[in-house]
Order: structure tokens, then C-alpha cells, then sequence
């Protein structure tokens, strides 16, 4: 890392000493101008050295209906108030101040740019410019500058920007698509070029747009950089009697907690956009955005101080602050070193993606209107570290959340969502309480504040910020990693190298030193790719199962997951051998995003009601048949996508909500039975590539007796062979010669074993209890429920190798 940081300011050093050096050999004698004409002019030829009369000028004075007329736009129907397009040229305007009268800034009908540098090695120092009025731009879109070409420096550059619609309501009546208005916003400073220096540039923003923003810009350097907004209240919106936010009924584009989209009372939000900010791609050219540095630059009172993303190229935040701001440090696979910042009008932190390093210090301000966290850190393999600022407790108290994520738009009052989060490493010096979440795994956290852990497999080590010495031991065949000391419970993390075998059984105890830790986890990525596994054997005390930790194993033909609670992401991922039967979820709480994905061997599965199951966790899977439990609402994503075998679906009537793509590729389906009796209660079959791949006119469309011309006017499920009637009985059940019956039931079940083939019967409850079992070698058995209360019950009915699973509703 240091040696990176040496090498970043050798780099940027360089380019700016280069430059320098290139302007004196390369421009004529300097030149002396002393109006904005002359500026205008002068921009326009390459190789000058121009020194500007100090002053306050006035564009007007300049732009004039017939240079209006004359300007032609760039290729993206830009047009520039000033276009630098000359090269090679130093512009020392130190102690001028331009003036914009903001109606200029509708004189063109289209978007505009104030200043605009579209040259080679230009270098502009000393400006001021400000917007005088709150005229808005005809066109949504404009900047105060924007920089372009190559190797272009602008230093001690200040921007007072004003003129937008609306302004006073920050975002929360659009920003960009669904908006409430017709936004017509104006940004500070946009970096579309190359190898781009902005040195002590400061923004003072009181207009609808972002500060400083790079989109296309590559190798950018912002140096002793300040952007600043204004704040206002929920409540001070809330009092107005006119204004757009007043004629729409305090309408707003965000959700609140409620899930109502209005203007919400408690809150702080920014006037102006993102202090820095980065987009993926942009410009004339096109280029991809990537390879950004900033030193010694503040954010202040803007919706998000700094938001940026590696996108084609590092990004590196030194010595940075964020105050006031409605998230301070909004970030996705980025380095922020020596960095500072408040939660008072919203979080520290907002921390996504995958392998961010983080260091800031929490400065102790306290917020005077809601917070609902004082950071939030979600996704993959990061290394934050938080601390106190001057080594200050913040005397109020807000939570750090893990495996939570902004909510929509970062707006304040809308809320926090969650994700799949893994292989974090967080050190919490603040003092603050950490609330870990249940999709939270294979994580360490080290603190000096108290921890909520409703994660899985995560150390958690208290009364110390700066971690233990040693998480990791072997036994000198597995390896192995510590979650915890209260009670003492490691995870195996995969063989030692040169002990890899066949046929795995791991211990339910594992030594370390003289201390021994019970094995409760799987972690992440533990035995991927290990193709010459074939058997794995799981103590009892194995109850996750961490992302990756057996992806691609191959040959993986068996294992016992019995007692498994939670699953990761892509678990098992292409275990193309893999023959469970059945994959039973008995004991299961969740699943993770595609855990047995492409595990074509597996035919059966037991999904009982209480799972939360995850996108495409039975994807591309061997399946021949799938009982949706009564209990779901919701069909979740890809549920069985690409599951080629199933020929038969029932969706229960307690479905509210299609997954997307939960049936595509499905080819092998015949007849669907749906059971929604009203049309107000047919789910919408329109989400996106719900039946990909499937000919519905050639599935038959089972439908409750009296109401086909319902699913006739449906959207998709028209398209269907549309029949009243059932589906007939379970296909293994009918196929061993067993029917089971009445269901529903007020006391007794009778199971009729037509072919009198031995089998076993046992009894669960929907969180997986085994409530009494019995053998069956008769005609004709009976299982008396008359001492359960109540409710649903699973019959697992085994026979041999093979088995189906019936649920019984007891009234």
C-alpha cells in the first residue's frame, strides 16, 4: 500500500511538473487582455501565455445575440459560453471575477457550458465565477465547467454556482427518470479528459447539480479541493405554502419507512447533489472513468460528500473530510487512507461492492434531526477501520450496520436495504454498537463497543480494536479459522496443503494449542475447486454453509447436510455428481444467491414452509418435481430456472408475487395447476422472463372449475392451454402404489400401501421437529394427529432408496 501511495504522488507530481515545463518551452510571450472578448478569443489560439487585468467582468458584456448565434455545438449538443480549444496555454486570470447573469443561461434553448476546455495542456489559474440570479438553464444538463482533452491543469479555480429548477428540495422531487418536475439542474465542475489536474478549487453550490464530478475523465487528480452545499429540513419544506413541492401535495420520489413517497417530517437534506462523484463512461469520446486520486478535499453539507466507484481504475481518498452531509463517504471498491467525517444529516458510510480499504474517523458532531446509522457495510472482503476523531467518543449513539446497504438514493428517510455480505474485516474504535445481520457471514469484527451477532460463522472479539494475533490453526489435515471465544467455535477452512483425500470427514472438535474449538461452520471457498473430493462426512455441530465453499467440486457425490441452518452464496456450484437424495431443507432457514446451481444429479428436494430460499438456488438442477410450500407468498427469483425435468407445477393460492425468471427454461413443464379463485388475486405473470424459453401453448393451465375466462384476460397466463380441473396425484406416490388421505384432516390419516412395499412414515412440523414416525408393512395404516394442535404437517413417507413428501393441513 505504501509503496502505491509513493507511486500515485510520483505520478501525479510528474504530470504536473511536466506540464509546467512544457507550457514554458512551448507558448509565445505573454499577453495582457483585459476583457472577456479578449478571453473568449485568445482561448481559441494555441501556444499563449495571457495574463488577465484583474476585476470583476461581466459575461453580457461579451455574449452578445450574434456570438450566441455563431457558437456550434459539440457532438453531444453542448454549446460553451467560452470554449478553451486552443493548446498548449496558461491563463493567469488570478484576481478576476467573471459574472454570469443566470439568464444567459437560457439564451441558447439547449444544454450549456459556461467554460468550457476541449484543448491540449491547458493550464487556467485564479478565476472566480460567479452565477448572479436564479434563472434556471433551459436544458437540463449544464455545467459551470467542464474539462475535456489531454493534460489540462486548473489551480486556485473558485465556482459560485446558482441558477437551477427546482432548488430547495435536493432530490427528493427527481434526479434523473421518474421525476416529479422537469428538472433543469447545473453542476459546478464536470472532468470529461485525460491526465486532468484540479488544484485548491473550491465550489460553493447553491443550485440543483453536483459539485465536481468526472465522467470519462481518466487519471484525475483533485489536490486541497473544497465543494460546499446548502442543507435545509424536512420540516422547513413541510411549512411552505406555495412552490412546486406545495402544488404536488409534498410528493417526493423516495419512499419513506411508512412506504409512502412524500416529503417526510425529521429530517436534513442537501440542496445540491454529490461534493465528488464519479459515472462510468462519458464524454465526446467515450472513454471509461477510472484511475482518480484525492488529497487534502472537502465535502460539505452536499447529499453525498464523496460517491465513487472503481470502475476502469483505482481509486485512492487521502486525508479527505465530509461533514454535513446526507452520507458522507458513499463507496463501492475503493482506498480511503487518514480520511475524516460527521453522521449528523446521514451516515459516515455507505460501503458496498467487494475489497474496499477504509480508514476514517468519526467526528463527534451530533445530529439534531433523524439518523439511522452511523455507517452501513455490505458485500465482500473489506478492511474498514473506524476510529474516534482527536480521540472523542461521540456523546450520541447510532448503530454500524453489517450486511446493510443504503437505502434508495441514499435519501435519508427511505429504508436501508440488506444484502449477502462475507469476508469483512471491520476494527471499531468508535465505541459505537455494531448490529450484524443474518446474511451477514465468515466475517471478524474487533471492538470496543457492543455487538448484536445475528450473522453466521462471524469472530467477534470485544474489548479490543485492533484484532487478535492469531485467528487461523491446523490440526495437519484441515485448517481452520476462530469465529469466537464466547463459546469457543471455529470454522474449517480447507486442507492443509498436501492432506487433500477423497473422502473428508471433518472433526467436531478441533484443537488449537491448548484450547479446543467446536466446528460449526464451513467457510467461505473452503474446498472449491478440490475436484478429487468424493465423500464429505459434517459433524453435527456443522450448521453453515459459507459461499464458495464447495463450488466446482466435481466429483462431490455425498454429504450430510441435515442439520445445515443457513447456505451461502454458490455453496455448491457445478457439484455436477452431487446425488442427493433427497436435498432435504428440513432444518434450513435460508439459502444464499444459486447454492446448488447446475447440480444436475440432484432429483428431489423437501422445501419446507419457513425457508427463505435464495436467487436460483436450485437452477439448472435435476429436478423432477417441486412442491411450492402453502406458507410462501412469494416465488422467488429463478426458482427453478432451467430445471429441465419437472413436468408438473402447482402454485398454491397463497402466491402473491412471481419471481423473475423463476420458470424460465423449465422445457420439460406439461400442465401448471394455479388455484387463484377471483381475478384480483391472479398474480402478475409479466414480470421479467418468468416463462423464458417455454411454448405456453402447449402447456395446459389448470384452473379452478368456473373461472377460465379469468385467466383468458389475463396477461401470459392467457397464452397458456387454459383447461378447468386438477393435476393428478404426486407421481412417485401413484407410481409405489400409495395414496394418503383425507387432507385436510380433523384427527386421523390413513395411508393405503396398495402394493404392501415396506416403508417408514415419519411426522415433522414445519420447523422441522420429528413428531412420531412409524413402520408400514400393511394394506392399511392410520396416523392419529388427534394430540396436535392445528396447523401444517409434513409426511415424509420412505421407501428403499426413494420417497415423496405430502403436507397435511390438521383443522
Amino acid at each position: 500500500m505504501v509503496v502505491k501511495q509513493q507511486f500515485l504522488k510520483r505520478k501525479h507530481c510528474f504530470l504536473f511538473c511536466a506540464f509546467s515545463l512544457l507550457f514554458l518551452f512551448r507558448v509565445s510571450a505573454q499577453v495582457t487582455i483585459s476583457s472577456v472578448a479578449e478571453l473568449a478569443s485568445f482561448a481559441a489560439l494555441s501556444n499563449q501565455s495571457v495574463v488577465m487585468t484583474p476585476g470583476v467582468y461581466q459575461m453580457e458584456d461579451y455574449l452578445t445575440p450574434a456570438v450566441i448565434a455563431a457558437t456550434t455545438p459539440d457532438a453531444n449538443n453542448r454549446h460553451a459560453m467560452i470554449e478553451f480549444s486552443g493548446s498548449n496555454n496558461t491563463f493567469d486570470l488570478t484576481g478576476v471575477t467573471i459574472e454570469i447573469n443566470s439568464e444567459l443561461l437560457n439564451d441558447y434553448g439547449t444544454r450549456i457550458i459556461e467554460f468550457y476546455v476541449t484543448g491540449n495542456f491547458v493550464n487556467i489559474k485564479g478565476l472566480t465565477v460567479t452565477d448572479i440570479g436564479n434563472s434556471a438553464p433551459s436544458s437540463p444538463g449544464m455545467q459551470s465547467v467542464t474539462i475535456a482533452g489531454e493534460n489540462n491543469t486548473m489551480e486556485d479555480v473558485t465556482l459560485n454556482v446558482n441558477g437551477s429548477y427546482p432548488y430547495g428540495y435536493g432530490d427528493l422531487l427527481g434526479k434523473g427518470d421518474g421525476n416529479l418536475v422537469n428538472l433543469r439542474k447545473h453542476s459546478g465542475l464536470l472532468v470529461e479528459g485525460l491526465n486532468i489536474n484540479i488544484i485548491r478549487c473550491s465550489i460553493y453550490s447553491q443550485a440543483f447539480g453536483h459539485l465536481f464530478f468526472i465522467q470519462g475523465g481518466r487519471n484525475v487528480l483533485f489536490q486541497d479541493c473544497h465543494a460546499e452545499a446548502v442543507t435545509r429540513t424536512t420540516n422547513d419544506m413541510l411549512a411552505e405554502t406555495s412552490g412546486p413541492a406545495f402544488d404536488r401535495d409534498f410528493a417526493a420520489v423516495y419512499a419513506n419507512y411508512n412506504g409512502d413517497k412524500v416529503i417526510t417530517p425529521g429530517y436534513t437534506k442537501s440542496l445540491s447533489e454529490v461534493g465528488y462523484r464519479s459515472y462510468g463512461a462519458g464524454g465526446v469520446d467515450g472513454h471509461t472513468t477510472g484511475a482518480i486520486t484525492l488529497i487534502n478535499c472537502v465535502a460539505k453539507n452536499t447529499r453525498s460528500g464523496f460517491a465513487f466507484t472503481r470502475y476502469g481504475g483505482d481509486v485512492l481518498m487521502q486525508n479527505c473530510e465530509a461533514t454535513g452531509c446526507e452520507a458522507g463517504y458513499q463507496v463501492e471498491e475503493v482506498t480511503i487512507e487518514n480520511s475524516r467525517g460527521d453522521a449528523v444529516n446521514g451516515p459516515l458510510l455507505y460501503l458496498n461492492g467487494g475489497a474496499s480499504n477504509v480508514e476514517l474517523a468519526l467526528i463527534p458532531n451530533v445530529a439534531t434531526t433523524t439518523l439511522h446509522a452511523i455507517a452501513t457495510i455490505g458485500g465482500n472482503n473489506h478492511n474498514v477501520t473506524l476510529t474516534k476523531f482527536d480521540d472523542v467518543v461521540r456523546p450520541q449513539v447510532h448503530s454500524i450496520l453489517v450486511g446493510t446497504t443504503r437505502p434508495s438514493g441514499a435519501n435519508p428517510f427511505s429504508p436501508l436495504g440488506t444484502t449477502s455480505t462475507s469476508g469483512i474485516t471491520l476494527n471499531n474504535c468508535t465505541e459505537m454498537p455494531i448490529e450484524i445481520n443474518s446474511l451477514t457471514s465468515s466475517s471478524i469484527i474487533n471492538t470496543t463497543g457492543p455487538v448484536t451477532d445475528n450473522g453466521s460463522g462471524n469472530t467477534v472479539i470485544t474489548d479490543s480494536c485492533v484484532g487478535v494475533e492469531d485467528l487461523t490453526f491446523d490440526d495437519g489435515t484441515y485448517t481452520y479459522s476462530v469465529l469466537g471465544t464466547s463459546p469457543n467455535e471455529c470454522e474449517v477452512t480447507g486442507f492443509v496443503s498436501g492432506q487433500e483425500t477423497a473422502n473428508a470427514v471433518i472433526p467436531e472438535q478441533a484443537d488449537n494449542g491448548s484450547m479446543s474449538f467446536s466446528v460449526v461452520a464451513v467457510g467461505a471457498g473452503a474446498f472449491q475447486d478440490e475436484t478429487g473430493i468424493t465423500n464429505v462426512t459434517l459433524p453435527s455441530t456443522v450448521v453453515a454453509i459459507g459461499n464458495n465453499a464447495f463450488h466446482s467440486c466435481t466429483g462431490l457425490t455425498t454429504i450430510n447436510l441435515d442439520n445445515i441452518i443457513t447456505y451461502g452464496d454458490h455453496s455448491f456450484n457445478s457439484c455436477s455428481s452431487l446425488a442427493l437424495a433427497p436435498l432435504d431443507f428440513t432444518n434450513t432457514v435460508s439459502t444464499g444467491s444459486y447454492t446448488f446451481i447446475n447440480c444436475s444429479s440432484i432429483t428431489s428436494v423437501i422445501v419446507p414452509g419457513s425457508l427463505t430460499l435464495g436467487l436460483g438456488s436450485l437452477r439448472g438442477t435435476g429436478l423432477t418435481e417441486f412442491t411450492i410450500p402453502i406458507e410462501w407468498t412469494v416465488i422467488p427469483g429463478q426458482m427453478l430456472r432451467d430445471c429441465k425435468s419437472i413436468t408438473t407445477i402447482n402454485i398454491p393460492s397463497t402466491i402473491t408475487t412471481m419471481g423473475v425468471a423463476a420458470f424460465r427454461g423449465c422445457t420439460g413443464i406439461t400442465d401448471m395447476q394455479v388455484n387463484w379463485g377471483t381475478p384480483g388475486d391472479i398474480a402478475d405473470a409479466t414480470v421479467g422472463n418468468l416463462f423464458s424459453g417455454l411454448t405456453l401453448s402447449d402447456i395446459n393451465l389448470l384452473v379452478p372449475t368456473g373461472t377460465a375466462n379469468y385467466y383468458e384476460a389475463a396477461a401470459v397466463w392467457t397464452d397458456f392451454n387454459i383447461q378447468e380441473g386438477t393435476l393428478s396425484v404426486n407421481s412417485l406416490e401413484k407410481e409405489l402404489g400409495f395414496s394418503v388421505f383425507p387432507n385436510p384432516t380433523s384427527s386421523t390419516v390413513s395411508i393405503n400401501n396398495s402394493q404392501v412395499m415396506e416403508a417408514a412414515v415419519t411426522v415433522y412440523d414445519l420447523n422441522g421437529r420429528a413428531l412420531l414416525s412409524k413402520s408400514l408393512n400393511n394394506t392399511l395404516s392410520e396416523i392419529n394427529l388427534s394430540n396436535l394442535a392445528s396447523g401444517v404437517y409434513l409426511f415424509k413417507i420412505q421407501v428403499e432408496n426413494s420417497q415423496f413428501v405430502k403436507r397435511i393441513v390438521k383443522q
